[in-house]
């Protein structure tokens, strides 16, 4: 029984033995790999080993100000997106903003036009006067050139001139003398009255027995009508002046 007692004693001390053993080993590897580490950075960095633990936290600061400065990164991203989105917007606000400003100009007369329309050419009487004769009665007015441009509007023109000079909504045509005024522009027979639209109704319109141009006819002036596939009525070139007239607030 006193031989089993020491066997036993004898195998836990040497399992303690083996234990501290091992701790030691292990210290010892760990000692060797931190002197082994500094002797590799001190040759491959040229670093004192007393310098490390400095440089590891100026490495913890970097990383710190690295982590910050991917957030400003990022916010300033999300803003440049933001930024980018407005100008996308902004453009497409500017472009139907155009779109709106050219219908304007064409309903304004401030664009040329082109199309299908008719063509009507009208000049002062051939007839010789006799002693005593009104000369009135052998020129073409302004009212004969008004009830022509009306018939036409009445009958789906979409653009007007004579002589090349637009009808807008400020035009007024007048005689002075025996020139007629249109858009504040002295005009001399023959005068040619360009229409866009329908060329067929506008032609039926104006050909009609009872029409303006039957009344021309009967009093011996020479009237011509013929329809035009490509024609053009040049843009407005004068200007707008509105002196009394201001734009009207929107119901509310």
């Amino acid at each position: 029984m006193l031989l089993g007692d020491q066997v036993l004693r004898t195998f836990r001390v040497s399992r303690w033995q083996v234990a501290l053993a091992l701790i030691l080993a292990f210290a010892g590897f760990l000692a060797v790999t931190q002197i082994r580490n500094e002797l590799l950075i001190r040759e491959q960095l040229n670093v004192p080993s007393e310098r490390l633990g400095e440089l590891a936290s100026l490495l913890k600061q970097q990383e710190r100000k690295r982590a910050s400065l991917e957030g400003e990164i990022s916010t300033l991203r999300e803003r440049l997106q933001a930024y980018e989105q407005g100008v996308v917007q902004g453009r497409e606000k500017l472009q139907e903003l155009g779109v709106q400003l050219r219908r304007m100009r064409v309903l304004a007369g401030l664009t040329a036009m082109t199309g299908p329309g008719v063509l009507v050419e009208l000049d002062d009487s051939p007839l010789p006067l006799r002693p005593g004769d009104d000369p009135n009665t052998v020129i073409l007015h302004y009212t004969d050139l008004q009830v022509v441009i009306n018939e036409l509007w009445a009958n789906g023109a979409e653009a007007i001139a004579i002589n090349r000079e637009r009808i807008v909504s400020t035009t007024g045509l007048n005689c002075v003398g025996t020139t007629i005024l249109c858009n504040a522009k002295r005009m001399a027979p023959p005068y040619r009255i360009t229409a866009i639209g329908d060329a067929e109704r506008m032609q039926a319109a104006l050909l009609r027995p009872d029409g303006s141009l039957a009344t021309l006819r009967s009093f011996g002036f020479p009237v011509k009508v013929q329809p035009g596939t490509q024609l053009l009525v040049p843009a407005y070139r004068g200007s707008f002046r509105f002196s009394f007239a201001t734009p009207a607030e929107p119901a509310k």
